[in-house]
């Protein structure tokens, strides 16, 4: 079921401008077993919210059914992916840093998925709990020094599993830009948070994907496209207060938010801030000149790879695809691309195998047996992990295509 707003997810105002429509689009993290069987798919549509005195919140006009797109069906587990796995640990590693541990604590990571970031800690010092509906399916990465809790988060949740204990850490990475209601659910986790605990949430960031090219970011899971400015907002109306805020090059460009209560001892970073604020400013973020920029250089790069495509199947060249990830999967919907272009996709994840991409319906294969046929090209579909790529022994002598930031060959 598809419901469409009318007003901001975060401040209610009701002037919802259009940036960019992505039509008829396969739930992205749906897999089909066959070519025939259904898959949820509509319209994604990016809008901005222009009432006076709101927000300026980036986000989808449609709202796709959570049991759908998150069910057992779900296609995406972290542990196989190597550059993630070091990226979640040095996470980890930077909260132990921090010296705000106590043997006991209660930790808490939301949308926990197979427990890749909560194996990071010392399983016997801490009380660690991962919350996540698609646990289930991954229940056999959980140790059992770990608790898993297969429900959407809720501070009631957490009350009731763990009879009114309050986290020192709380961690949600790559979820806050997937909820309905943003300044509830941010409410929830103050409810949860020891008065000295901190929560640490990290999401793609709106300028990095505009930076970058990264329209395939633009899914049915993700409802908002977050700049400082909107979380600011959404701390402010849930008691809480933002202290920290670093960025990486995780999935194209992500932002780490470090949180506290609006009373915790904690002090802000708020000269570095006011900076960031200002540098958003700049960009042009509260107009939509950006977004019209921005959808010119989609539109160049899908022509360039389309281009390349159709040369490469004139010419009797072989293009295989590497990752159905579900960036992947809107790009490859957006730009019409389908079998008679590229003949597979290689995966590592097992679950995928005999499977097909949800709309353009390709085949997914192991990724070994890829490799081994030898293909002229490679298309790189998480295109945002190319230094991982291009660093393994695996891809010497190959021939890498990567779709963007801008369409790219490299003959490694």
């Amino acid at each position: 079921m598809v419901k469409t707003i009318t007003k901001c997810r975060i401040c209610g105002g009701n002037q919802l401008t259009s940036l960019m429509l992505l039509e008829n689009q396969a739930l992205t993290g749906v897999f089909p077993k066959t070519k025939t069987e259904k898959v949820t798919s509509g319209a994604v549509e990016l809008v901005k919210c222009t009432s006076s005195n709101g927000c300026g919140l980036v986000q989808l006009r449609q709202s796709y059914d959570l049991s759908e797109m998150y069910g057992l069906n779900y296609g995406y587990r972290s542990g196989l992916n190597a550059s993630m796995v070091k990226h979640l640990h040095s996470k980890v590693a930077n909260i132990l840093g921090m010296n705000l541990l106590q043997k006991g604590d209660l930790i808490i990571d939301i949308g926990s998925n197979d427990a890749t970031t909560l194996r990071a800690y010392p399983q016997s010092e801490y009380d660690l709990v991962g919350i996540d509906p698609t646990g289930l399916k991954f229940s056999e990465y959980y140790p059992k020094e770990i608790l898993l809790i297969p429900e959407f988060f809720s501070a009631d949740a957490v009350a009731k599993a763990l009879g009114g204990k309050r986290a020192k850490v709380i961690t949600s990475f790559s979820m806050f830009y997937d909820l309905e209601d943003p300044i509830a659910f941010a409410k929830e986790i103050e409810g949860a948070l020891a008065d000295d605990g901190i929560w640490i949430f990290e999401q793609s960031y709106l300028p990095a994907m505009l930076r970058t090219n990264s329209f395939d970011t633009i899914c049915h899971e993700h409802l908002e496209f977050y700049a400082v400015k909107q979380i600011l907002w959404i701390a402010e109306k849930a008691g809480l207060k933002v202290l920290d805020i670093d960025f990486n090059d995780v999935n194209g460009g992500s932002f780490s938010i470090t949180c506290a209560k609006v009373g915790a001892k904690y002090e802000p970073n708020q000269d570095k801030l006011n900076q960031i604020l200002a540098d958003e400013t700049q960009l042009g973020l509260d107009t939509t000149e950006a977004f019209d920029a921005f959808k010119v250089r989609v539109e160049q790069a899908r022509n360039d790879l389309m281009n390349f495509l159709k040369k490469a199947k004139s010419e009797g060249k072989r293009v295989c695809g590497l990752g159905a990830s579900t960036k992947g999967n809107v790009l490859l919907q957006y730009y019409g691309i389908t079998q008679d272009l590229i003949s597979e996709i290689g995966e590592v994840n097992s679950d995928k195998f005999g499977s097909f991409t949800p709309g353009s319906l390709i085949p997914l294969s192991p990724e070994s047996e890829i490799l081994v046929s030898n293909p002229d090209y490679l298309l790189v579909l998480p295109w945002h992990f190319r230094a991982f790529f291009e660093s393994l022994a695996s891809m010497k002598g190959r021939k890498l295509v990567f779709p963007l930031p801008k369409f790219e060959i490299v003959d490694l």
